[in-house]
């Protein structure tokens, strides 16, 4: 018996199986015992729970040592050094989301926000071609436009008090039909081009759905509608704006005439910072929309560079100007220059400015993605190109955010 009690108790050596057939006349402590292993005792358990997780880590330092490897062939044909222990600062930008991620979390804060293709449902689809003709469908362009008017307004705001909003909306109506306009202008040049272009050969121009008398009346459309904006706003920013006009309808023919035409495109784009600013200050100019003047051409080198590498085999083919041609294997080396220069811009801003902590966090956070974004993106890789370049609009609000938190924390 005690024997029995033993063997039913132990979990070591098993249970005791009254089944088993034993010899007559034996006694009970001849029976005999089948052990049944326990395959599924605590101790199994845990060793195969961090058998797992050894596995995993494992794979996380292959991951970890390929991304790097890749890093390394990427930072050299970028024209860096060839001792990669220099640009190791990889490790720190590994902390900041991926492009993909970050432009996920910021669709989700901004689902509310209309995008183009549902504004162009409530339109009858015979403006459809007009709109268009404006981009209307892919407001990327419209968001890279306003966004420097917003850091400007923003940036001139009391302190302790929020931005106009009366302001925001009309540069906001403003930079949808300046870019509009703009956009009808280049297509207007470029139709013969686009005609020989895969990616732009379904433009209305260029496939023929709207002539050049159409667009013509549409652009002075657009235009009087800027014009109605401008002129509603103090004169510092009226002799801004008026100066504009001529680098708006210059820009397209740059490309064939400069293999810089991204900066002249900067130049253009990011006039806004300096307007916002006025029209917000009631017309003092300072340093600080300077600062964010330059921080924006230097922006736009960036994010613009990187989409040009889309249409750099059509561009070679056609002789037309790129910085994209111009820097090519060494565009990550050029850009990651350009992003230390908006940088230290936005940093010259917040400190003309008086920004709080805030400002200069996220403007930080801001410059870190863009380097993260260097660091992955594809450039022989158009969707790669384009994920990187719609990044921007999300940098660009991160910038307002920065503005807005300056002034009020």
């Amino acid at each position: 018996m005690i024997v029995r009690r033993i063997l039913k108790s132990s979990s070591l050596l098993g249970r005791w199986n009254s089944d088993v057939p034993h010899a007559p006349g034996s006694s009970c402590c001849s029976r005999s015992y089948h052990v049944t292993p326990r395959h599924h005792s605590p101790k199994t358990k845990w060793e195969e729970f961090v058998r797992s997780w050894g596995r995993k880590v494992d794979d996380m330092k292959k991951q970890a040592e390929e991304e790097l490897q890749s890093q390394r062939v990427k930072y050299e044909r970028s024209g860096g050094s060839d001792d990669f222990d220099k640009f190791r600062g990889n490790k720190i930008l590994a902390m900041f989301p991926t492009v993909k991620d970050f432009n996920q979390r910021f669709d989700r804060l901004l689902n509310a926000v209309p995008s183009g293709m549902r504004l162009m449902e409530f339109v009858d689809k015979k403006w459809h071609p007009y709109l268009q003709l404006s981009r209307v469908d892919k407001p990327i362009g419209s968001w890279l436009l306003f966004l420097p008017s917003a850091w400007g307004i923003c940036a001139a705001s009391p302190h302790l008090a929020l931005p106009s909003l009366p302001l925001l909306f009309l540069f906001g109506v403003g930079a949808v039909a300046m870019r509009g306009a703009g956009c009808t202008i280049n297509d207007m040049y470029d139709v013969d081009i686009d005609k020989r272009v895969y990616r732009t050969r379904d433009r209305p121009l260029a496939s023929g759905k709207l002539t050049r008398s159409q667009a013509t009346l549409w652009l002075a459309g657009q235009l009087g509608l800027s014009a109605f904006i401008l002129f509603s706003l103090n004169t510092t920013t009226i002799t801004v704006g008026v100066m504009s006009l001529g680098l708006v309808a210059t820009y397209p023919y740059m490309k064939r005439v400069t293999n810089y035409p991204q900066l002249f495109l900067g130049v253009t784009f990011n006039l806004g910072a300096i307007m916002g600013y006025t029209a917000a200050s009631g017309g003092v100019l300072a340093i600080a929309p300077l600062a964010l003047y330059t921080a924006g051409i230097s922006w736009t080198m960036i994010y613009d560079t990187i989409y040009a590498h889309q249409d750099k085999k059509d561009d070679a083919l056609l002789g037309l100007g790129s910085t994209a041609l111009t820097f090519g294997e060494k565009t990550l080396s050029v850009c990651s220059k350009f992003t230390s220069i908006m940088g230290l811009a936005l940093a010259v801003a917040g400190i003309s400015a008086s920004m709080a902590p805030s400002y200069f966090v996220l403007s930080f956070i801001s410059c870190a993605m863009i380097l993260r974004g260097l660091n992955t993106v594809d450039l022989d890789n158009p969707a790669s190109c384009w994920e990187f370049f719609i990044m921007n609009r999300n940098i660009g609000l991160l910038i307002m955010l920065a503005c807005i938190t300056g002034r009020i924390i």
